[in-house]
């Protein structure tokens, strides 16, 4: 009876250790960079550069280059784009410390760690941290109206956008995945999406309108059609009068 039970301890404690294994290597980023489609473009080769380069609308891209993280686990590809972000805004946080008393209560790590994030759940994530968080589905909205929000937007500091769009629009496997956008360049018509599962991707020139295409699919977490999120510092009362 005592090797019986001693097989079944030792059984047990095995699955348990396999199991654990298991879960930490899903959700832990392993380094596996992937191709770009075309027209996907990566930030790095010359032609990129030159968009870059070239870009008027490209305040956003200085300041997230500075405070840019990327994701530590295979469902933050929010809480790293909400902290590039904050961070950005000069609120000090990190990924670890990104789920304060308020937070949780609108989303809890642990839903997060096995779950992720809807494009709400992403703005009552950042408003716990005392910013102002505009909401746009893309329902709401037509390719132009974002054209002119994104080119306004990125031409402007202390406000960032933060995408949620279908990677399977783009040809990056059908998942939903949330990055901050970091530039537009008008001749080529396309967006920097700094992307943060930078595992996998690099800064990534993408056209606006497979972007739009991409935040224009529905959630089923929600029910809700993807889209973005405008983030800024919230203004004091002295400055809105």
């Amino acid at each position: 009876m005592r090797k019986i039970l001693l097989f079944i301890g030792s059984t047990f404690i095995a699955l348990v250790l396999g199991v654990s294994a298991f879960a930490a290597w899903k959700l832990y980023p392993h380094h596996n960079p992937l191709p770009l489609n075309a027209p996907l473009l990566s930030s790095s080769v010359n032609e990129g550069i030159a968009r870059l380069h070239n870009a008027e609308a490209l305040t956003d891209y200085k300041h997230l280059s500075r405070s840019f993280q990327a994701q530590i686990l295979a469902s933050y590809c929010g809480v790293a784009s909400s902290v590039s972000v904050l961070n950005s805004l000069g609120i000090e946080t990190d990924q670890y410390k990104f789920f304060n008393d308020e937070a949780s209560q609108i989303r809890p790590q642990l839903k997060v760690m096995f779950g992720g994030m809807t494009l709400n759940d992403l703005a009552g994530l950042l408003t716990a941290h005392g910013v102002q968080v505009l909401v746009h589905h893309a329902s709401q909205f037509s390719l132009n109206d974002f054209r002119s929000m994104v080119e306004s937007n990125l031409k402007t500091e202390h406000d960032y956008l933060i995408v949620n769009y279908q990677r399977a629009v783009l040809g990056q496997g059908k998942v939903g995945h949330i990055s901050p956008l970091s530039a537009y360049d008008r001749v080529s018509d396309s967006v920097l999406i700094m992307d943060a599962a930078a595992h996998k991707y690099p800064l990534t020139w993408v056209p606006i309108k497979m972007l739009y295409a991409g935040m224009k699919t529905i959630d089923n977490s929600s029910g809700e059609m993807r889209g973005f999120v405008e983030v800024s510092k919230k203004k004091l009362k002295d400055d809105q009068s």
